[in-house]
């Protein structure tokens, strides 16, 4: 209960810090470059809001951490995309924020999964597994069904599922062979990619801090935008859920995530045409 008081109140302090536009964020990088501490500071709360979202998209996945561990694993790759990042090279901060957040938090899920123990006949089933899997995708040209694994296994679709889970443990949904070092490594193809946005929270995340965000907004018809300022906390920063929505929009709630969904593909295709992220 602690714990979830904390977030609470940090979640409100956050919700409170005025977005900035692109052009702002960079005067405050400048500053930031020639050791103007205050600068700094500013710069890293107009992104805390980012971190939240990116960490809270791999908590749900991943619940052997701490939130708010996450959350500080995501600061430390806010500070370091501060110190390297380049505007000459052409992308915009939030953009080259993002992956090093994103890299941080799953350097930190990484380093935690290997101290799970899992037993020897897991691992020996989850090798047989992946096995079956690129058995089954090449015959398929697919990836397979839980179903699919289960009866090429020879196993309960239950059991299959708890490998599915001890294998996401072990090696959370991270490209292990990115390098994350202190030299210059990044390159625009390294950078966030339309694939990696599969999250809801963080494309909105990316667009509120858009300075364009009244733009991508107005590819939505007046419902659509109502469900995606209240669901994703446009609005004085809270959060509604799915039951709240339908009850204020008085539709039912199956209507609310359908039209969110619709809602969320319309801007990712706003997104990408106005290049917030990447194809």
């Amino acid at each position: 209960m602690e714990n979830f008081d904390s977030v609470k109140i940090y979640l409100k302090e956050i919700s409170e810090i005025p977005s900035l536009t692109e052009e702002e964020l960079k005067k405050l990088w400048e500053r930031a470059k020639k050791g103007d501490k205050e600068a700094e500071k500013k710069l890293i709360e107009a992104n805390l809001r980012l971190v939240v979202s990116i960490a809270k998209s791999y908590w749900q996945k991943h619940h052997f951490l701490d939130f708010l561990d996450l959350i500080e694993e995501g600061n430390l790759g806010l500070m370091r995309a501060i110190k390297k990042y380049d505007p000459k090279k052409g992308y915009k901060f939030s953009t080259y924020a993002y992956w090093w957040i994103k890299q941080f938090i799953q350097r930190a899920i990484i380093n935690q999964a290997k101290m799970i123990y899992i037993p020897v006949y897991t691992y020996d089933a989850i090798k047989r597994l992946l096995k079956v899997s690129e058995e089954l995708k090449r015959k398929l040209s697919r990836s397979p069904t839980i179903k699919e694994l289960s009866e090429s296994l020879d196993i309960s679709i239950s059991r299959t599922k708890r490998l599915l889970e001890d294998l996401e443990a072990m090696s959370p949904v991270i490209s292990l062979e990115t390098p994350i070092d202190d030299e210059e490594t990044i390159f625009l193809k390294d950078l966030v990619k339309a694939k990696d946005l599969s999250d809801p929270d963080v494309v909105v995340s990316l667009i509120k801090q858009h300075e364009d965000v009244q733009k991508l907004l107005s590819s939505l018809n007046n419902r659509e935008k109502k469900i995606i300022k209240l669901r994703y906390g446009f609005i004085n920063g809270k959060e509604r859920s799915l039951s709240e929505v339908a009850e204020i929009l008085k539709i039912s709630r199956e209507r609310v995530r359908q039209l969110e969904k619709r809602a969320l593909d319309k801007l990712r295709r706003a997104a990408l045409r106005m290049k917030i992220i990447e194809k």
